[in-house]
């Protein structure tokens, strides 16, 4: 198989000006953005939670014990001993 040359692959970044057609992002069709909201807002992503393994938490960098993802913030590690306030 070829490889494709230097200039050949240039030319894909390059716009063609001269064609008149303004060069913009996809044009709205006012399609109803609901569905992909609930998805992403809610829990329409859950089936890859399960399918992914648990993380493995960090070490405190100051205790060096594991840290955990607190209930109000799932998303933020935390050290339960350094930080007991913010582990809740």
């Amino acid at each position: 198989m070829a490889h494709p040359s230097t200039a050949e692959q240039s030319a894909l970044f390059v716009a063609d000006l001269d064609t008149g057609t303004p060069i913009s992002g996809v044009t709205s069709i006012g399609a109803d953005p609901a569905a992909s909201d609930a998805a992403l807002v809610g829990d329409g992503y859950l089936w890859l939670a399960t399918a992914l393994p648990r993380p493995h938490p960090p070490a405190c960098h100051r205790c060096h014990l594991p840290e955990v993802l607190p209930a109000s913030a799932p998303v933020l590690w935390t050290c339960p001993r350094c930080h007991p306030q913010e582990t809740r």
